[in-house]
């Protein structure tokens, strides 16, 4: 019997681990993380635009690759 586990449970899985985890790093240094004003804050903006713009460009290129083939609708190409 081979025990599989579906991709979605694994993903899950892995970002409630890290939220778990995570929780009593965060909460034990809240007065050092208030207190630090670093000059590098900006590159967590750059990062979660990025992260997103990333997402929304793996949503739309799944749309066009899987589900417009799907249903015979073709993006950017003359019929003949």
């Amino acid at each position: 019997m081979e025990t599989s586990v579906k991709a979605g449970r694994a993903a899950l899985l892995s970002v409630v681990m890290l939220v778990v985890l995570a929780g009593p790093a965060q909460a034990a240094t809240p007065v050092v993380l208030a207190a630090a004003k670093p000059w590098h804050y900006w590159i967590s903006i750059v990062l979660a635009a990025s992260f997103v713009l990333l997402l929304l460009q793996m949503l739309l290129g799944y749309v066009v690759k899987v589900v417009m083939l799907k249903y015979g609708i073709k993006v950017g190409r003359k019929s003949t």
